[in-house]
């Protein structure tokens, strides 16, 4: 069998699997939602990189593919739809026992103006703002641990600890990845799997929850309620990739991509990526994300998904490298979005 009907075979199987998945819409059923926006060049390349996995980003995508990644340091930055800003930073240090990589990301927007609610019973307005500010973030702290097993086979683990705050309320919950990186030694055929954020459920508490009422017994007249909400889970997704050098001639090299995406609260997806690396200095990237719901794909628009980015390698001593990589995301209804990505290893 040729290494293209290999390709074709993986590919399709992909794809059957995928339209098999999609039944029904879960949205909104999850929290956290911010957990899903990802980083690292793979944003170029349509966030096909769980069977490539060979930087930090791939604390996000697959921690497996940690063990072999060098001693590093990524900085991330988004300039997210609706001016939200997505931060993240990945520290990555190989050890003789295996490779620990730690990462933040957090999500910050403006501040916005409380506002009163609305009666419907009157003619007049009082839905309006009061003067006062209150703002809304969310942050995400995790480990992550990786080790070679065999010479083909790497698995990683990562837990971590996500908060979300609106004004003075805040939740909190504890989630877990755990991934797995294949090298199958058929040419550079490498395969990936991972489940990500799986763990407890997200419930608001806070002083903005505080409600007084009537207590018409004997006592004080009015007492002081809190309104318990329901527990949310994590945005739990499970993802299956394969990679693959469809040209490897120096200075040239051509990877192509494909991941299954299986998220817990929405559509599958089935993301598509290509990276041109030239003498290992100058790259070129794309890709694309098909959702399996055609007729949901067809109302945000078929553009939507399509990504592309470019990047810059350079080592200016023999310990030391630098790389600079931009990537671009179009939306049909929404402002696109821009990421710069600063990767140091040392």
């Amino acid at each position: 069998m040729t290494r293209n009907s290999v390709l074709c075979v993986l590919l399709a199987g992909l794809l059957v699997a995928s339209t098999g998945l999609a039944a029904f819409s879960k949205v909104g059923t999850t929290g956290a939602s911010f957990l899903k926006i990802a980083y690292g060049r793979a944003t170029a390349m349509g966030d096909a990189f769980v069977g490539v996995a060979d930087d930090p980003s791939a604390s996000y995508f697959n921690p497996a593919g940690l063990a072999r990644v060098g001693r590093s340091i990524q900085l991330n930055h988004s300039e997210w739809i609706a001016d939200i800003r997505h931060e993240n930073v990945a520290v990555v240090l190989p050890a003789s026992w295996g490779t620990v990589c730690l990462a933040a990301t957090a999500l910050t927007m403006g501040d916005m103006e409380v506002t009163l609610i609305d009666d419907p019973t009157t003619d007049e307005r009082e839905d309006e703002g009061i003067g006062l500010m209150f703002g809304a973030s969310d942050i995400a702290v995790g480990a992550s641990y990786a080790r070679i097993i065999t010479d083909k086979l790497s698995f990683g683990l990562t837990a971590r600890y996500v908060q979300q705050t609106v004004w003075r309320m805040t939740a909190a919950a504890v989630g877990a990845d755990l991934g797995l990186h294949y090298n199958t030694g058929f040419r550079s055929l490498r395969i990936g799997a991972v489940v990500n954020n799986y763990g407890s459920r997200l419930s608001f508490s806070g002083r903005d929850l505080e409600f007084g009422f009537n207590w018409p017994d004997s006592g004080p007249s009015s007492l002081i309620g809190m309104y318990k909400t329901e527990g949310v889970p994590l945005p739990t997704t499970f993802r299956f990739g394969i990679a693959y050098d469809l040209v490897d001639v120096s200075p040239s090299r051509l990877t192509a991509a494909v991941d299954l995406v299986h998220p817990s609260d929405i559509n599958e997806t089935v993301n598509f990526g290509l990276e041109y690396g030239y003498n290992d200095l100058f790259y070129l990237r794309g890709g694309y994300i098909l959702n399996t719901d055609v007729d949901y794909q067809a109302d945000i628009g078929w553009m939507t998904g399509l990504s592309a980015g470019v990047g810059l390698n350079t080592k200016p001593t023999e310990l030391f490298s630098i790389g600079l990589d931009y990537s671009f995301r179009f939306f049909e209804y929404l402002k696109p979005t821009h990421r710069l990505l600063l990767t140091l290893g040392f």
